[in-house]
């Protein structure tokens, strides 16, 4: 609670800050540079952009960060395992050593959480009266202290120890320890009110401590690191740290502390993409350890806002999640300066993307009018062609009844010409033969004459029935003739009327006067005297012939004659 209202304080303050206006830094965290300085060391920052090897690290720390809740699960399920081991110990060694577990997981996890089991570990010494254990506290406590911002109370906590050299030599190895912790905090994280500490330079503090760290061990292989790094001998330091790195498991906290120091002191050389590399193996060993208390991510944040400002915007913003949830005071500090410019450039590029997008959004307007404007045009071309698909296609009817009546009209030609032929052919055949007769029958008059027979004569023609023989021959010849080119004209005809009306032929009889009547229609000849004259009938009896078949026709009486001219 303490820090959250800190914090509620804090970014204001922040957000009011220029960037390069406050230099906090926290140890082992160098003091940032101004964008100007940096840019100036860094002069390959933009060439990161195309890097294969950042885009495939920054995938992989994404991973890492996205699968935190499973670590952090493992790691409170191990935190729960040594509370219940703690609950049921009964001896001072027993509870000391599980408390102190516990110390160690929250220290780097949670900050008020650490505080509470170190003042457990000063109760259980208090009750066992052992110094040893309440000095162990009061130190540790002094050095969390320092490490979270708050020197005025690491300072007081540190200065009541009052014999260090009574002191078993790890207790006082980690005395000293904190004491470098918080002149380091001092040096490069003033949050103001430490001006009255009496404190040791550093370097003092850190010669102390290559005393009593055993040579090569890793705390003596890191604390060399450190040393190197404050001499300027910053190549030195990175072959030292190489050789530390090399003893420390990859997944390790510790090793993402290495991590780390291997990023200062590229930045020191001017490596920006060594320096960006590095510190993305500090972050991902951190999220793989499920740490809330971290520096990595910030920087890596700060250093990909010229480069991927939404990834620098995202982890920042882990970066600030996780150091509420830690509740320390320095922390959001050093996040707050990291904050404002990248903030500040992620609003920019958002401002430059939504500007773009209006303009986008302009274009596609655009485009969506021509297109609508294209449709509407297009749709009205379709209608013109479709009104003259119409009137192709009605004229394309109307040519095709024009050839159907043309072949129509054609082959009723063809048949006309073809009956035409028949009958021409027929009657002068016809008319051939009675000009025989005529001949024949003039020679026999003149014979006759010419013998004074004119009485016999006549009596021999008035006898004669050579007319009716012929008209009779005419008939057989024109039923034969016609019945040949229309073999169903009897039966079709019938079809035309009522079943009583329907004509029955006699036997041997081809056509009867009625037939012959609308046969003669089927042919064309539609005249009453034409007809009349042809069958030696009276006008009068050709129309009463033509009115009692067509009162007995089945279908409209103006319909049946058309229907006659189509049998066949």
């Amino acid at each position: 609670m303490r820090l959250r209202l800190s914090l509620l304080l804090l970014l204001p303050l922040a957000l009011s800050c220029g960037r390069g206006t406050m230099r906090l830094s926290s140890s082992p965290y160098p003091p940032q540079d101004s964008p100007a300085s940096r840019e100036a060391r860094s002069p390959g920052r933009t060439s990161l952009k195309a890097d294969r090897q950042l885009s495939k690290e920054l995938e992989e720390l994404d991973r890492i960060i996205a699968e935190r809740p499973i670590r952090e699960r493992s790691k409170w399920d191990r935190m729960n395992s040594l509370k219940s081991s703690y609950r049921v110990a009964r001896t001072y060694e027993d509870r000391m050593a599980l408390a102190r577990s516990l110390v160690d997981e929250y220290v780097p996890y949670n900050f008020d959480s650490t505080l509470v089991w170190l003042a457990e570990c000063r109760r259980i010494a208090e009750q066992a009266h052992r110094r040893d254990g309440i000095a162990w506290a009061d130190i540790r406590k002094g050095e969390i202290l320092a490490g979270a911002g708050y020197y005025m109370e690491s300072y007081r906590t540190l200065s009541e120890i009052v014999d260090p050299a009574a002191l078993p030599e790890d207790i006082r190895t980690l005395y000293y320890f904190a004491l470098y912790r918080l002149s380091d905090n001092v040096t490069e994280n003033s949050l103001g009110g430490s001006e009255t500490l009496l404190l040791q330079s550093r370097q003092a503090y850190i010669d102390s401590l290559l005393v009593l760290y055993r040579p090569g061990s890793p705390e003596w292989e890191s604390m060399q690191v450190i040393r190197l790094l404050h001499a300027g001998m910053f190549r030195e330091a990175r072959e030292n740290n190489a050789v530390l790195r090399e003893t420390l498991g990859p997944d390790s906290h510790d090793y993402a502390k290495a991590c780390y120091w291997e990023s200062v002191l590229c930045d020191s050389l001017g490596l920006a993409r060594e320096k960006l590399l590095w510190e993305i193996a500090s972050a991902k060993a951190d999220f793989q350890n499920a740490v809330r208390d971290y520096a990595s991510l910030n920087m890596v944040a700060n250093d990909l806002m010229d480069i991927d400002i939404t990834h620098s915007f995202r982890y920042i913003q882990t970066a600030l999640y996780d150091a509420v949830f830690y509740n320390a005071k320095l922390r959001p500090w050093q996040i707050s300066r990291h904050l404002v410019p990248i903030q500040a450039t992620y609003e920019a590029r958002f401002i430059k993307a939504h500007r773009r997008i209006q303009a986008y959004s302009w274009i596609l307007s655009l485009f969506v009018l021509l297109l609508v404007l294209g449709l509407m045009l297009v749709n009205r071309i379709n209608v013109r062609l479709l009104r003259s698909k119409s009137k192709v296609d009605e004229l394309n009817r109307q040519l095709q009844l024009a050839n159907t009546d043309i072949s129509r009209s054609n082959a009723e030609l063809q048949e006309s010409n073809s009956i035409k032929e028949r009958y021409i052919g027929l009657f002068l055949s016809q008319l051939s033969d009675n000009i025989d007769k005529v001949k024949s029958l003039q020679s026999q008059v003149i014979k006759q004459l010419s013998y004074g027979n004119a009485g016999a004569l006549l009596k021999e023609m008035r006898a004669s029935t050579a007319v009716e023989q012929e008209t009779d021959a005419f008939y057989d010849t024109f039923d034969t003739t016609f019945l040949a080119m229309f073999p169903d004209f009897v039966a079709q005809f019938n079809d035309l009327l009522e079943e009583p009306a329907r004509i029955v032929l006699k036997k041997g009889e081809k056509l009867n006067t009625e037939l012959r009547i609308f046969a003669l229609m089927r042919l064309g000849i539609e005249d009453s005297n034409a007809i009349a004259g042809l069958l030696k009938y009276s006008v009068r009896t050709i129309y009463n012939y033509k009115v009692k078949i067509r009162n007995a026709a089945r279908v409209p009486r103006e319909e049946f004659d058309e229907m006659i001219r189509k049998i066949g």
